[in-house]
């Protein structure tokens, strides 16, 4: 039987959750975080009064994975938002052949280098943390290249494709900005393909697809076999 999840009424106010969250990082104010949500909540606001907060959730999941009292942070705002009817991302099922499982091909990671920027895609990363955070850490070491992981190992989101960025709640591009910051690289290597057009517009390195690098190795198999 797995760990019962908790609720925000269980929120201690620890700050931990702040540290990989997307909404408190653009706008540093603690009300836009889980944890000012939780405090706020338990102080009787209504969702009405948190609607600008809640709605700028872009729902990776790093609070999750964060939260020291085990509280489902993200099923909680995603209940909050329902409320004010701005609902968060539509869930969809992960497919089978994802960013995950291509990276754990050999011939895949034969081909990721050490001057290379690989983006996790992160809501899939934290929703199955434990399992992908090793794989990763052992990519990273095996092939030399840098990852958008932070000092806690969770996964720096993109927030490409949220809800929030589409209500032009939260700043996609600010975000990426952010994130390649200071990095020096030769390629950016995505797993969510939509991340592709707002960063080819910020860098003249080349993007690709993790997906394309599998389509590369089976075109080469067609040509070795032809």
């Amino acid at each position: 039987m797995g760990i019962q999840r908790k609720t925000y009424t269980d929120c201690q106010g620890c700050s931990l959750c702040l540290l990989p969250c997307p909404m408190w990082q653009q706008h540093r104010d603690v009300m836009f975080s889980p944890q000012g949500l939780a405090k706020a909540t338990q102080s009787g606001a209504t969702a009405d009064d948190l609607q600008e907060q809640a709605a700028s959730c872009i729902q990776c999941g790093a609070c999750d994975v964060m939260c020291p009292e085990n509280i489902a942070l993200s099923s909680w705002l995603e209940e909050l938002s329902e409320v004010i009817g701005s609902a968060l991302n539509e869930v969809t099922k992960e497919p089978k052949l994802n960013g995950f499982v291509i990276s754990c091909d050999p011939l895949v990671q034969q081909s990721i280098h050490v001057d290379d920027f690989y983006i996790i895609d992160a809501a899939p990363f934290h929703a199955d943390y434990q399992r992908r955070v090793e794989h990763y850490t052992s990519l990273r070491i095996k092939t030399g290249c840098s990852m958008n992981l932070d000092l806690n190992r969770m996964a720096i989101p993109t927030g490409i494709g949220s809800e929030a960025a589409k209500q032009e709640k939260f700043n996609v591009k600010k975000q990426y900005q952010w994130l390649i910051q200071g990095r020096e690289f030769s390629r950016v290597i995505v797993e969510n393909h939509d991340d592709i057009k707002v960063l080819r517009e910020l860098t003249d390195k080349p993007v690709v697809c993790i997906a394309e690098l599998l389509e590369s190795l089976d075109v080469r198999g067609e040509h070795a076999a032809g």
